[in-house]
């Protein structure tokens, strides 16, 4: 059972992540980093309830979060041991309850540094970080990780988990810091199907059970006893003896969570939670079947409300939020009116600008040096195109998920038209919109006075990645002299995708970054290409002259 231990005030909310909330807080002089295990997405408590037999165990099992505790405290000898300074892990001062949210914490110290920095025209100095974390760092730790024993803790040190990157941090003294190695789900949903199965499947069936920051005590205590010499030296002796009595400790915590049935983990989530009393926690105890008849219902009443209740109204309130009028004439202003079009694109390009900044990943004076290239670059007709574009994609949207039903419903167009409508609307509209500005330019403008599209055309063929089209033609024109404001449009929607891939995206982890460096491709191709014609240019000069 819980232990009430001291609450404090905690304060700001800095992080938020599938295990629970960060805040950071002063106390006793120090600022610490708290983070509170409580459930933050239903989806993730649904998933460990299925796998486990109740939500985040660190929330309601007071030997878990010991344990988590415990296994900071022996990583942080042993990362030492590993790797000298270079890596360490946030120190952790102990656990204690948090009666507001009525759920464990954890208090780490604070750590101030930052990701491993995106790619752009600018992050030449930092383009060492990626590669020395996932090189020098990552791998080589969910080596000696497994080797040693901490054979759940592979997982948060990132093998085949992409999301795992935003767990370290870079400090000012180029030190990478571990700062959350707790687990928010089991184990079993790694990006890279071969590490589900060559490690962490064989290991569930070794564990017998969802592999979940697990560790191998015995074989951890192996490791220790085997180095003891080296790690004798490298703590003291008194620092040795203090590693081994972590290790009993912590084989002693992790045993009575991990010795729990999951029918009993409901009952204990439910009575730490106060939504049973101690009474019926025995009773249910000593009748699991009763328990189990209760929660399916439970859960059954909570599943058709969420479905056919909350749903409809939250997809309600959405519908009747949208002002479709404002939309359809911001669209149609947006199309005809240059000085309202030239608006719209400063303001597009200046908060994305902006948007880099406060994140940290572009300098002010890199910030400022990009404003003013798009301040130079409004009258481009690429960057009009782009705007144009991006500013149709919401009343693309409306088509595609309420005009194309509501034809097929009335029976104006078959299955094949909406389904090839509804998957290709973006691909369609693109390149029907660069069609028209090249037909409409060779009609009209003197062949001096047009712009080739044909890069645009085949780019905005491609799905998803067809946003990229007319950053990429404003990269290989030859007329572009802001090609670092082009580049970094291209770096920029190309890594927003990254960041929005379900499960295993967002701001700050591999898949970000993988998608980050994709324009790497077109960027060199394109100075290749500028290269070869410069050559070109020069030998014919030469012969000339000759």
């Amino acid at each position: 059972m819980k232990t009430n231990l001291k609450q404090e005030n905690e304060g700001a909310l800095i992080g938020q992540g599938r295990s629970g909330k960060v805040y950071r807080i002063q106390e006793d002089g120090k600022d610490l980093a708290v983070k509170v295990f409580s459930g933050v997405d239903s989806l993730t408590d649904l998933v460990n309830y299925v796998l486990t037999g109740a939500p985040n165990a660190y929330g309601w099992n007071e030997d878990a979060v010991k344990s988590a505790h415990l296994r900071r405290e022996i990583l942080e000898q042993l990362l030492f041991y590993w790797f000298g300074s270079k890596v360490r892990i946030a120190k952790s001062f102990g656990d204690a309850w948090h009666e507001p949210e009525k759920s464990f914490k954890i208090s780490t110290e604070f750590v101030t540094g930052r990701p491993a920095k995106l790619h752009h025209p600018f992050s030449g100095k930092c383009d060492w970080e990626l590669g020395d974390l996932t090189r020098n760092v990552m791998k080589p730790l969910q080596q000696k990780l497994a080797d040693s024993g901490f054979d759940g803790l592979v997982w948060q040190a990132g093998k085949g988990n992409p999301i795992a990157l935003n767990n370290f941090l870079l400090g000012e003294d180029k030190t990478w810091i571990w700062i959350d190695a707790e687990s928010g789900v089991p184990a079993l949903f790694p990006l890279n199907p071969l590490s589900l199965l060559g490690y962490y499947l064989p290991k569930s069936f070794r564990y017998k059970r969802a592999l979940f920051d697990d560790v191998d005590v015995p074989k951890l205590k192996s490791y220790v006893v085997e180095r003891r010499e080296d790690l004798v030296e490298l703590l003291s002796e008194d620092g040795f003896i203090l590693l081994l009595e972590r290790i009993k400790k912590l084989d002693k915590h992790q045993k009575a969570w991990k010795a729990l049935g999951r029918v009993q983990k409901s009952i204990n989530y439910q009575l730490i939670k106060e939504k049973i009393t101690r009474e019926e926690a025995e009773f249910y105890s000593e009748h699991k079947v009763q328990w189990i008849k209760k929660e399916l219902l439970r859960l059954s009443k909570r599943a058709f409300v969420k479905l056919f209740v909350k749903l409809p109204v939250k997809l309600y309130r959405w519908l009747s939020s949208i002002r479709y009028l404002k939309l359809i004439k911001d669209s149609v202003r947006f199309l005809f009116n240059g000085d309202y079009r030239k608006q719209s694109v400063d303001a597009l390009l200046k908060q994305r600008i902006t948007d880099w900044e406060k994140r940290g990943q572009l300098s002010r004076k890199s910030a400022d040096f990009l404003r003013e290239q798009a301040d130079r670059e409004l009258a481009s007709p690429y960057l009009s195109d782009f705007i144009i574009l991006i500013g149709l994609k919401p009343l693309m949207n409306v088509v595609e998920l309420f005009v194309l039903p509501a034809l097929f419903a009335a029976g104006l167009i078959n299955e094949a038209v909406l389904v090839l409508g509804v998957a290709l609307g973006g691909i369609i509209y693109r390149t029907l919109y660069t069609l028209g500005r090249m037909i409409y330019e060779r009609l009209v403008l003197p062949a001096d006075k047009r712009h080739p599209r044909w890069i645009a055309l085949f780019v905005g063929m491609i799905p998803t990645f067809g946003n990229l089209a007319y950053p990429t033609q404003m990269v290989y024109a030859a007329s572009s002299k802001s090609l670092e404001l082009s580049e970094f449009l291209m770096y920029d929607i190309s890594t927003r995708i990254g960041a929005k891939i379900p499960i295993w995206g967002g701001k700050d982890t591999l898949t970000e970054h993988f998608f980050n460096h994709l324009p790497d491709v077109v960027i060199r191709n394109r100075k290749a290409f500028k290269k070869r014609k410069l050559m070109k240019i020069r030998r014919k000069q030469a012969a000339a002259l000759s």
